[in-house]
């Protein structure tokens, strides 16, 4: 036998095995997690894509709007500071070109630090800080989340 008769047995080899696997019911589950990481990631290119294309055009973020359109630009760019200070989620409301920040942060230096980051969205035009300094002991970081677990129930105890 020659040797690309020996490559192409071992490949449908593969392939037939690489068949029944899918039609196995683990199979189907792998092969549709890998369709949904690859949708996706696709979906993300796409965006990365439409946002370079947005930025070499020379675009920029329309400076008159106001509302609730630039209520959601300024929480979507706290959302990063939030996840990056460890904090609550702060509430956003915008009054024309004045937004409104309501929440809790651990100190002054986070608040200085939010409502700088405020000003800096476009469209902005006064920011109204109702920010509270000092989390309460029931508060919990978004760090703790997951990691907090209440004691068990008497009852769900295991003798």
């Amino acid at each position: 036998m020659t040797r690309n008769r020996v490559i192409g047995l071992v490949a449908a080899g593969v392939l037939a095995a690489g068949v029944m696997l899918l039609e196995t019911v683990a199979g189907r589950r792998v092969s549709r997690r890998l369709a949904r990481a690859v949708t996706r990631w696709a979906r993300y290119q796409s965006g990365q894509l439409e946002g370079f294309r947005y930025h070499l055009a020379g675009r920029h973020p329309d400076p008159t709007a106001e509302g609730p359109l630039l209520a959601d630009r300024v929480r979507s760019s706290l959302g990063p500071l939030e996840h990056r200070l460890d904090i609550p989620h702060l509430h956003v409301m915008a009054e024309g070109h004045d937004v409104l920040l309501h929440g809790d942060v651990a100190s002054e230096d986070q608040v200085g630090t939010l409502v700088e980051a405020t000003r800096r969205v476009p469209g902005v035009a006064e920011v109204r800080s109702h920010l509270h300094v000092g989390l309460l002991p029931g508060d919990t970081r978004p760090s703790a989340g997951h990691d907090h677990h209440d004691a068990p129930l008497p009852a769900r105890r295991t003798p």
